[in-house]
């Protein structure tokens, strides 16, 4: 815990835990905005850190719907990402954060820490089994099999309900932090 978590609202989150905050919270906008299959804003490159301020970019005729990486990277850039005369840019509306709306959670979880046979141990190995299955529904996607990437979809759904409800539960009891997914690739048994 980091001593801005343990010091509540004194000096508020550094960029990196609001960063952070600001993509978990933009979890529920990724789930409703859809995977981003196909038809994204594939013609964005991301700049390094040596490019400097970030070049307008040739847009291909794509869809309206951004994948959800590009939604992450508009919050890291702080503006929308929109399409302007055949470019991607950031040019977009600010985009607003407010610390006090994000659900706090426990940084770097881990499903081996939680007490064993626990609820939130259970809670996050369901998590981490569905993570799994995923990567895997995934892996044969992209090595020959790409009728899987509906089921693939619908695994990501999944795990996003699976997460949500991990992340209602309290990390520990009177704690104002929340449990989060680990993202731990799961032990076949």
């Amino acid at each position: 815990m980091t001593s801005t978590e343990q010091d509540g609202a004194a000096g508020g989150p550094d960029r990196r835990t609001a960063l952070q905050l600001a993509a978990t919270a933009a979890v529920s906008g990724v789930l409703a905005t859809g995977t981003g299959a196909p038809a994204s804003a594939s013609a964005v490159t991301e700049p390094s850190a040596a490019d400097g301020p970030l070049p307008a970019v040739q847009a291909e005729p794509v869809a309206d719907e951004l994948a959800h990486y590009y939604r992450f990277w508009e919050i890291v850039q702080g503006r929308r990402l929109v399409k302007t005369h055949g470019y991607w840019a950031f040019d977009g509306p600010r985009i607003p954060f407010d610390p006090s709306g994000v659900h706090r959670l426990v940084e770097n979880p881990d499903t081996q820490r939680l007490e064993e046979g626990s609820a939130a141990r259970r809670a996050s190995e369901r998590c981490d089994r569905a993570y799994t299955e995923m990567l895997r529904t995934l892996n044969r996607v992209f090595d020959g099999h790409p009728e899987e990437l509906r089921r693939a979809q619908k695994q990501m759904e999944a795990l996003g309900k699976q997460a949500r409800a991990l992340m209602r539960m309290p990390s520990a009891p009177g704690a104002k932090t929340f449990l989060a997914p680990a993202f731990q690739l799961a032990e076949d048994r």
